[in-house]
C-alpha cells in the first residue's frame, strides 16, 4: 500500500489512534536503524532511582524550621480569630 493510499485512512484516527501509530512508527524505524527505544517501566523506575542517588538532593519540612513551624501556628490562629469573629 503506498503512502498516498493510506493517509486518507490516517486521517479518520482518532487523536490517540494518531499518537499510537507515531509510536509505532517510531520505534519501527528505530528498530531499522539498530537502535532499541523500548524500556520497560521497571527501566524507566531504576533510572529514575539513580538519577535521584546521584543527586544531593535534599528534602525540607516545615517541621524542622522553628519559624516554619511559628508561622503557620500564626497563620492557623490568625484564620481560627477571623472565624469566631
Amino acid at each position: 500500500m503506498s503512502l498516498s493510499e493510506l493517509l486518507p485512512t490516517v486521517n479518520q484516527l482518532s487523536h490517540q489512534d494518531k499518537l499510537r501509530l507515531i509510536h509505532f512508527l517510531l520505534l519501527a524505524v528505530a528498530k531499522e536503524e539498530g537502535c532499541s527505544l523500548e524500556s520497560t517501566v521497571e527501566d524507566s523506575e531504576k533510572i529514575l532511582l539513580q538519577q535521584l542517588t546521584s543527586t544531593g538532593a535534599e528534602i525540607w519540612s516545615p517541621q524542622a524550621d522553628r519559624e516554619a513551624v511559628q508561622a503557620l501556628a500564626d497563620l492557623l490562629f490568625a484564620a481560627k480569630e477571623a472565624s469566631n469573629a
